[in-house]
């Protein structure tokens, strides 16, 4: 179960999961972290509704980010966990990479990090690097976030060593699990403006539960990390932070207005993958599945 942000994939799952007696892996690169709680969208207790949810606050965002290895390696183990107690298994989540990188075996490079590189790339700023992947592999530059700075360094990295696009290297469907992909309707494009109202909407309810205050204290704890700087939420309020913005109201539009951007490439993606069905509600899954 994939979708971009804000298209009701939370709701979607915990439905269909209560359906089938199903558990749910988490595929998002912001719920694993301990206290990003508003910021994630995390699930609560009483939306999950009773359903068991993995590789939720596993992390805490301090160090190296999490990456989609990490994701594969321990996505991976709850599923035999799932799968010993006879029950189906929900991946759920918009880290698209993430999901691509457990069911297409080949989506993980054997590329080693190469310091030197690293450290140019470092030097950098966002705009610069996100240019740079682009003109070198532009369908990988659409998945990721511009602000998202390890990752776009990680991908110059990859299509160095590899001397070409990463995202043209052959990957092929990892029989081991035998996955259907679906998506809230909201991927349509005739869904778009809705799409963004709810993301609007969302953000305004996100400010409303303390969105600000959260990073105040997430900040206080673990001071200015990558992870914390690179997150949608959080970023706008560092920058605000660096007088980047008059007052905490343009930092508020700006999470509103990066948040749609985000949901645009994402959509981009999610479109051009055949393999995924989107629905309008569980019913329609079962459907599909019995």
């Amino acid at each position: 179960m994939t979708g971009p942000t804000a298209s009701g994939k939370t709701k979607l799952t915990v439905n269909l999961a209560k359906k089938l007696d199903a558990e749910v892996i988490c595929a998002d690169s912001r719920i694993v972290y301990k206290g990003l709680d508003i910021v994630s969208a995390k699930p609560t207790v009483e939306e999950k509704e009773g359903v068991l949810h993995h590789l939720i606050d596993i992390k805490e965002p301090v160090g190296e980010p999490y990456s989609a290895g990490d994701f594969c390696l321990d996505a991976k183990g709850a599923i035999e966990k799932i799968r010993a107690k006879g029950k189906p298994v929900i991946i759920s989540g918009g880290t698209w990479f993430y999901i691509k990188c457990l069911l297409d075996e080949a989506a993980l490079l054997p590329v080693s990090s190469d310091a030197n590189l690293r450290k140019e790339l470092e030097s950098l700023d966002n705009e610069t690097l996100w240019q740079m992947l682009e003109k070198a592999d532009k369908k990988r530059a659409n998945e990721i976030h511009p602000n998202n700075k390890e990752r776009v360094i990680r991908a110059l990295e990859m299509s160095k060593a590899l001397g070409g696009e990463v995202s043209s290297t052959e990957r092929t469907l990892n029989e081991e699990y035998d996955a259907l992909w679906f998506a809230p309707d909201f991927i349509k494009e005739e869904k778009r403006d809705e799409l963004y109202r709810r993301i609007d909407f969302r953000v305004d309810e996100m400010i409303k539960s303390g969105l600000y205050y959260e990073w105040e204290r997430i900040k206080g704890i673990w001071g200015r990390t990558k992870v914390l700087e690179n997150t949608i939420g959080y970023n706008e309020f560092f920058e605000l932070e660096d007088k980047i913005y008059s007052n905490v109201w343009e930092a508020f539009e700006k999470i509103k207005q990066r948040t749609r951007n985000f949901a645009k490439r994402q959509l981009t993606f999610f479109r051009g993958e055949e393999k995924i069905i989107p629905v309008k509600d569980e019913d329609e899954i079962l459907a599909c599945i019995t």
